[in-house]
Formats: structure tokens, sequence, C-alpha cells
């Protein structure tokens, strides 16, 4: 179908690769406005005004039919001016429908006040981010970086390429990365014993939520490795987001785990337990409330010391 749209559109607007920028802006645009437009049309088939007396048939089948294969086609126009796959689509949709399941999955369950809370990282606590990153980095640019640098942002790595860390950043989201990380399989079997204690597993990251690439491949992780956990959430600021939670007011949150020394610091300098995986960039945190761990192990009798 892609296709045979795709045909029809280079008699309209020609190839999709000879297209600029604001071209294709302005196509989708018009594509989006036409399919706007059948929408309404289709709607509008419907006799939707209830309060109105209609002496016209109901919408037929048929009716419902062709008005929705003439949005399609827009939307299928839309995706042909990007140069977008079919691949490409059905991985999107795929990812789409894994995220929409999983959302209402967690959406159906219910914490009890009762329970105990931990309050656990993404990135570096189980999946190996710095790992994957640096090897991403290594095939995009041929630029090596040290994992085990104190650096938290990779910076010295980074100011060999003459690009910004933003946009590297956003590469290596676009490029589905978070979609390919390993597992840290210690911090799994931890987690996997705290819901076997009754913990409710809330992961916190911060991760740019508003990236649709990186929402939805978060999403796909989780549910890919059998994350067990019972809700998920985005923020930069991890400590005012705890400190805005149902959680915090019941004095809940038994601990959080997290790698990133301004997390962990800000959790411990207000009153939350934190774990820390030891890595060379946060092995200098030194606060009665910071516990670091190195395997499943040491990580499992600091549980049951802060319980």
């Amino acid at each position: 179908m892609l296709h045979k749209q795709l045909q029809y559109n280079k008699k309209i607007v020609g190839r999709s690769d000879q297209l600029s920028q604001s071209l294709k802006e302005k196509i989708t645009q018009e594509n989006v406005l036409c399919a706007h437009a059948e929408l309404s049309a289709l709607v509008n088939a419907t006799n939707y005004k209830n309060h109105h007396l209609h002496s016209e048939p109901l919408a037929s089948r048929k009716t419902v039919l062709y008005e929705t294969v003439d949005v399609i086609r827009y939307m299928m126009a839309t995706l042909n001016t990007w140069g977008i796959t079919s691949t490409e689509f059905e991985s999107a949709f795929n990812k789409k429908d894994i995220y929409l399941n999983k959302h209402y999955e967690l959406q159906q369950k219910e914490w009890n006040p009762d329970q105990p809370v931990a309050i656990v990282d993404i990135d570096d606590v189980l999946a190996n981010f710095r790992a994957g990153f640096s090897e991403w980095l290594y095939n995009k640019f041929g630029v090596r970086a040290d994992v085990n640098s104190k650096e938290y942002y990779f910076i010295t790595a980074l100011s060999k390429i003459n690009l910004n860390s933003e946009s590297v950043f956003k590469m290596f989201l676009d490029d589905e990365g978070f979609a390919n990380l390993t597992i840290n399989t210690d911090t799994l079997e931890l987690l996997h014993q705290l819901k076997h204690k009754g913990y409710w597993i809330h992961l916190l990251t911060a991760r740019p939520e508003e990236e649709l690439q990186c929402l939805y491949d978060t999403y796909f992780w989780i549910w890919q490795q059998r994350i067990p956990c019972d809700a998920i959430s985005f923020s930069p600021e991890k400590f005012r987001w705890c400190a805005k939670s149902k959680y915090y007011d019941a004095n809940a949150i038994k601990f959080a785990i997290d790698d990133a020394p301004k997390h962990a610091n800000d959790y411990a300098n207000h009153g939350i337990k934190c774990l820390v995986p030891l890595k060379s960039y946060n092995d200098h945190l030194n606060h009665e409330n910071i516990f670091h761990f190195t395997n499943y192990y040491s990580a499992i009798d600091i549980v049951k010391e802060v319980e």
C-alpha cells in the first residue's frame, strides 16, 4: 500500500528525496488538513449530532470504509514524504502497541499504603548505558570512551567529535540506542528478590520523556527484559518527584537505587537511603544515607540493613 501511494505521490509532488525540509513540512501540513477534512466527512456521515432529528439513514459500512481509506492514504502520503519505510512504520507501530499495553497494565495496579516502596533508576543500575553508549560512539564515530572514566558524561571522548553532547545524545536516541542496551543481571535479580519480599517497585528515570523515541524504547526495553516493576516515571529532579508523591507522604519509601552522584546526594541529604552501584564516577560519595554495593549479594545485605 505504501508503494502504491508512493507512485501516486511522485505524480503530484515528485520524489521525496528531492524535497527540501521546508517543502516536506508544507506537504505534511496539506496532507494533515486534507485528512482532517476526510475525518470530518466520516463524522458527518454518522449523524453525530444526537440532539438533531435525522431523516437520513445512518452511515453504511461502505461509507466508513472509503472515508477511512482516504484518511489512511493521506497518512501514507505523509510517511512517503519523509521517506519512512514500511519496516520503520511496522517497528514503530509495534513499539507503540507495547507501550500502550504496558502502560495499561501498570495503571491497573494499585499501591497498598502499607507496602514498602523502592525507587529504582534505570541507566547504569538496570541497563548498562555507559557500556552501550560507548560502543555506539565507537561504531558511529570511531571514538573510544572509557567506561571507567570518572567523567559522568564522557566529556573528554565527546570533545573529539565536532558536535555538542546534546546533538550526539539525540543521535543515540534516534538510532534506538535505549532499545538495545544490555541488562545488569545482578540488579535484575535484586528486583526479583524485592518483589518476593513484597516491595512496590517504581522505576524513576531522568531520561527525556518528551522524546517519543526515548519513551517508547524505554517501555520496549522494560517489556523485552521482563523487568519486574509496578510503575514507571520520568523526571530530571528525582527527589522533588518523590517529595510530591503519595509514597513520601506515607513515609513508605524505604530506599532508592541510583548511580548518579546528583540524585544519590539529593536523596541522602533529604533522609532517603540510597543504594549506589559502585562506579568510577561515584566512588567519592560519602554520606550516612549512601550505601555502595558491587553485586547482588552486597546489595541484598544492604537492603536487610536499611529495612
